[in-house]
């Protein structure tokens, strides 16, 4: 081969290896792009859903017919309350349901004792139940 086109190759192979550099730089780009907007997406379907578990009038499962027993002893927090809830299958989220009794001001309401409480209960309607209120909105 001559010199020549040795050049000539050699400058046709540092092209390649240029483009191909510039091309994994596109799609690795592209790629962190794409999780970020992923990322996001996730996040806000996440906020969405806890600021709608807080603020809308849902329950776990509205056609429940189950009535699950939930005892409160007198030195429980609103977490502790959430957590029995959320173990006894009764609602989906207990930090919902702390922010929920923090909002309202329903911490010192709450009354000890056992209750019967339904996954198709709404969290206001638990809230009436174990504050002993009357119709609430």
């Amino acid at each position: 081969m001559s010199s020549k086109k040795k050049k000539q190759k050699k400058g046709a192979d540092e092209v390649v290896k240029i483009g191909l550099k510039k091309s994994m730089g596109f799609t690795g780009g592209l790629l962190i792009n794409v999780l970020i907007v992923y990322l996001v997406v996730k996040v806000f379907s996440f906020s969405f859903d806890f600021a709608y578990s807080v603020f809308g009038d849902s329950s776990k499962e509205p056609a429940s017919r189950e009535y699950i027993i939930i005892e409160i002893p007198a030195d429980s927090s609103a977490l502790d309350i959430g957590k029995a809830l959320e173990d006894g299958g009764v609602i989906e989220n207990k930090y919902a349901f702390v922010l929920k009794v923090k909002l309202k001001g329903y911490g010192p309401m709450i009354i000890p004792g056992k209750y019967g409480l339904s996954p198709s209960m709404s969290l206001q309607e638990i809230l009436n139940i174990i504050c002993r209120l009357e119709e609430e909105e």
